[in-house]
């Protein structure tokens, strides 16, 4: 019941016996003793504005207590009742004589009035709670749930539910778990299991929500049936549903761990689920929101980098909108940019003692180092294709004479087992941004204090195109291994140049893969929208910190083995080509038809000595070499016989061939190879590098591989299907129709 006062009604008398009364004017109200609150608080509230003394409100007829009459049994009001007195019951009320704080601290309250204030207060708050639609009311213990019996059996497996032990390893005892509804519907969809509700298990067979792999291969004894009721078939499929709309959004999840598998954490984002979580750890500044998690940010920006894909496509893959692809990358690349690149690229990042004790080959330090141990860096430009432009100046200085695109050029320094050292640019195209002058751009803006990291006597690897800046490099004590140049009017190089060269390349290679490393991440290897120029050095960079931190490295060797390659190829460099110089010295170079010298035999008549792959790969001192081998040797074999050699005459151990180069139609080169019984014991091929006895040219290694490896395992050599016959050749015209002058008349004329 509820008293409406107005403000000029005044309180005559309180009393409360069994019946409270209210006189205002001619209305007189009863109430039991339950409602007491409720007319104190509506009488109280309805005087606001209403200046009243205080002691007609707080001490009435004599009484203490300012609510009910029993002052012997009352206390102070204070604490959470006092606060609740001033919010929700003397709120708005003017007193004259005292303030709310003097009446709330030297008044009192008995415990009958207390306790129904505190029952109203109770009550209340259980009206205005909002109810958990997920937790149902608890059953009453005087009714009973009527439970239909389990009399469907469908074709499920389960297994049996015991509440002391584990029922996947079958071991008693006291921490078993309870395994989780989520669980266990994770675990029927995943594995078509049925675990009955109140299963326990140990905690160390669940990780992340879900059994793991070895909790589910140790699961035995399963039921091959199991037996339902209506209701536990409506919840399943209740579950089921349910999981299917949680879902519905969601097409690549990269918030669990468990949605996606490490193979397919490997193909959409290069990385696996390991090395992904650390770097989604160094995306500190980025908050998860309703839309999308940081996780989810650098699964999109990975993906983009590893596919290529655009923002278009990307977000009809992960199901959100084109601009929630755009931010997702843009706020991953400053994040990373801020808090990963700067730990794992650049000069500042790593010291020189760090990079030659556990980044450089041994190889290397045989080969080009000293008792001093120094610094080897490779060095190579790469390319990242752009678009044309509208801007004719920046297309002019983007354009590449060499590659004949536009395109711009990042440097790349990495060590000798393929480690990023650092990535700087990129620079123009044209011929004013060679590689040379790149570098020199380098060294004279000294960037990353890279003058500072270098020490005298360190070592640049670098190939042709750097020859202008070898000067530069010299003044600053850097030495410089270079491949050698063909001198003009020269066809071939000497044997000491093709040695010295060999050695270069040896562990040159590397920055070659290097950069092919990058362009394993597609995002590269397409041609780049002019609206990405100004990030392309950030999205290297940190392409390049992921290489660093997360993959292995590309060339690595035993000290040993190392080691002593490294001794083999210094003493093979000292070394002429005697059989290059008994091939000039006896003119056998000169091959005619008729020769007298020379006679054709088919390669399988000759009996050249087995070799295993082992022994090729130390003749070749490398493997390059080997894998062109069957291309090579596919070109010169017919579908009836082997491909044919030259023996000589008078040394039966000496034979020639000629392998057809497979960059230009009308060259082909001439070989020799002088062997015994048990080896291989010299070589001599007419290409720029087939003088070197530091290893063979790979026209060379085709001719061996064949003769002394696969011919004798019966190795297929042909590469594939023969991809020409399913295009047209415009040269093979069709001959044209023969037409009988006597059926060019039809008539006679008479």
């Amino acid at each position: 019941m509820c008293i409406k006062v107005s403000k000029q009604l005044s309180i005559s008398s309180w009393n409360v016996n069994g019946l409270f009364k209210r006189i205002s004017g001619n209305r007189v109200c009863k109430l039991d003793d339950d409602n007491i609150c409720q007319i104190m608080t509506a009488d109280i509230v309805g005087l606001s504005e209403t200046h009243i003394p205080a002691k007609e409100i707080l001490n009435y007829d004599g009484y203490k207590c300012f609510v009910n009459c029993r002052s012997s049994d009352s206390n102070k009001v204070k604490g959470g009742l006092a606060t609740f007195f001033k919010k929700e019951i003397l709120s708005g009320v003017k007193l004259m004589d005292k303030s709310m704080d003097d009446i709330m601290c030297c008044d009192v309250i008995c415990g009958a009035c207390r306790r129904k204030y505190y029952r109203q207060y109770d009550d209340k708050s259980i009206t205005n709670a909002k109810p958990d639609k997920q937790v149902l009311p608890a059953a009453s213990t005087s009714q009973q749930t009527l439970v239909s019996p389990k009399t469907i059996t469908l074709s499920l497996s389960s297994i049996g539910g015991s509440h002391s032990t584990c029922f996947v390893c079958r071991k008693r005892g006291p921490k078993l778990i309870v395994v989780s509804s989520s669980t266990r519907l994770t675990t029927f969809v995943q594995n078509n299991i049925i675990i009955p509700a109140g299963a326990r298990c140990c905690p160390g067979h669940i990780s992340d929500e879900n059994f793991s792999e070895q909790a589910i291969e140790c699961l035995s004894d399963l039921r091959k049936t199991t037996d339902f009721n209506r209701s536990d078939i409506l919840d399943l499929l209740q579950k089921i549903r349910m999981l299917l709309l949680k879902n519905e959004d969601k097409r690549l999840n990269f918030d669990k761990d468990s949605t996606l598998s490490d193979a397919e954490y490997i193909s959409l984002t290069g990385i696996d689920k390991t090395s992904f979580s650390d770097l989604a750890s160094h995306l500190v500044s980025i908050r998860d929101t309703k839309v999308r998690s940081s996780r989810t940010c650098l699964g999109i920006f990975l993906t983009k980098m590893r596919s290529g894909m655009s923002n278009k496509l990307m977000a009809t893959i992960f199901n959100v909108g084109k601009d929630s692809i755009r931010r997702a990358v843009t706020t991953v690349r400053k994040n990373l940019m801020q808090t990963f690149v700067p730990k794992h690229l650049g000069f500042n990042h790593i010291s020189r003692e760090n990079l030659i004790e556990n980044h450089t080959r041994p190889l290397a330090q045989t080969l080009f180092g000293n008792e001093f141990n120094p610094a080897i860096l490779v060095i190579d430009g790469t390319y990242i294709y752009i678009q044309k432009s509208g801007q004719f100046q920046f297309q002019r200085r983007t354009f590449s004479m060499h590659k004949h695109r536009p395109l711009v050029k990042p440097m790349v320094f990495v060590t000798t087992t393929g480690y990023f050292v650092s990535v700087i640019g990129p620079y123009l195209a044209d011929s004013k941004n060679n590689d040379a002058n790149i570098l020199k751009h380098i060294i004279a803006s000294d960037n990353e204090q890279i003058k500072s990291w270098l020490q005298k006597d360190d070592v640049f690897i670098v190939d042709r195109g750097f020859r202008d800046s070898i000067d530069l490099l010299e003044e600053l004590g850097i030495q410089t291994e270079m491949p050698s140049f063909l001198k003009k009017g020269q066809a071939q190089f000497t044997t000491e140049e093709s040695n010295t060269s060999r050695l270069i390349t040896k562990i040159r290679w590397v920055v070659e893969s290097a950069n092919g490393r990058i362009k394993t991440w597609v995002f590269f290897n397409h041609v780049m929208p002019n609206s990405q120029i100004p990030y392309i050095g950030d999205y290297l960079r940190i392409v390049c910190s992921i290489c660093n931190k997360y993959f292995k490295p590309l060339s690595s060797g035993d000290p040993e083995e190392d080691q002593l390659l490294g001794c083999k190829m210094i003493y093979l460099s000292k070394q002429n080509n005697l059989l290059k110089e008994k091939i000039e010295s006896e003119n056998l170079d000169r091959i005619r038809s008729n020769s007298t010298t020379w006679c054709k035999i088919d390669a399988a008549s000759i009996e050249f000595p087995s070799i295993t792959e082992e022994d090729l790969r130390n003749l070749t001192l490398g493997v390059y070499q080997i894998k062109l081998a069957k291309s090579y040797v596919a070109e010169h074999v017919t579908e009836n016989s082997d491909f044919e050699v030259l023996v000589h005459k008078q040394e039966n151990n000496l034979i020639c061939a000629k392998i057809q180069s497979r960059h230009v139609s009308s060259k082909a080169h001439l070989l020799w190879i002088q062997y015994d019984e048990v080896t291989v014991l010299g070589w001599f091929c007419k290409c720029r590098a087939g003088a070197r006895v530091v290893g063979m040219c790979a026209h060379v290694s085709a001719v061996i591989w064949y003769l002394g490896y696969a011919r004798c395992l019966d190795i297929p050599y042909c590469s594939g299907d023969d991809w020409t016959k399913y295009l047209i050749d415009a040269r093979n015209m069709p001959e044209p129709e023969i037409i009988d002058e006597s059926d060019e008349s039809d008539c006679v004329e008479e």
